[in-house]
């Protein structure tokens, strides 16, 4: 308890871990997908965002109070991850299933909205002091594109793919990852 009376969270655990990896892997490997137009890569990006979700909804302890994270959209970035979330995942299934370009591009536009969220949830963890960095937002989110990238070109080189101007942005995002 802290001297406000409030309980103070404890550390997070692999279920919270689980939801930054999985959400922000999925996000940007939305987003490469987005890009790139592949459908192999969209499919693969959707369950890992609902993987991350899942994880988290499983930490809220009485997963039914899941609904109160909808709530408080002016002061929450937990709150606004899950209205991103809502308008991500829907879009993306729908780009596949209309097969539509631009249904596709709206779902990365909300995978990298889902992604900043994802920052800001970290950056407003005051408990942990390193991640009060302001630097720590652009570090997140260049990361989670990264690693969506990463991803892309392992599902590419799986699905015969070409994904040769990846690997340029790729490390381009890795050198400001580095910065």
């Amino acid at each position: 308890m802290n001297r406000f009376g409030s309980i103070l969270q404890g550390n997070w655990d692999w279920r919270a871990a689980g939801n930054f990896i999985f959400g922000g892997t999925g996000s940007g490997l939305l987003v490469t997908a987005a890009i790139a137009g592949s459908s192999v890569a969209v499919l693969v990006a959707i369950a890992l965002i609902a993987v991350g979700l899942a994880l988290v909804w499983l930490e809220i302890g009485r997963p039914w109070r899941a609904l109160n994270v909808l709530s408080h959209p002016q002061t929450s970035w937990m709150t606004r991850e899950s209205f991103v979330a809502l308008v991500a995942l829907p879009l993306a299934v729908a780009s596949l299933v209309l097969d539509d370009w631009r249904l596709l591009a709206g779902a990365g536009a909300a995978a990298l909205g889902f992604l900043y969220c994802q920052a800001r949830i970290l950056h407003a963890a005051k408990g942990i002091p390193a991640w009060r960095e302001p630097a720590l937002v652009p570090l997140i989110v260049v990361t989670g594109l990264a690693e969506g990238g990463s991803l892309y070109l392992v599902v590419a080189e799986l699905s015969g793919s070409s994904s040769a101007w990846l690997v340029y942005a790729l490390i381009v995002l890795l050198s400001l990852r580095a910065v």
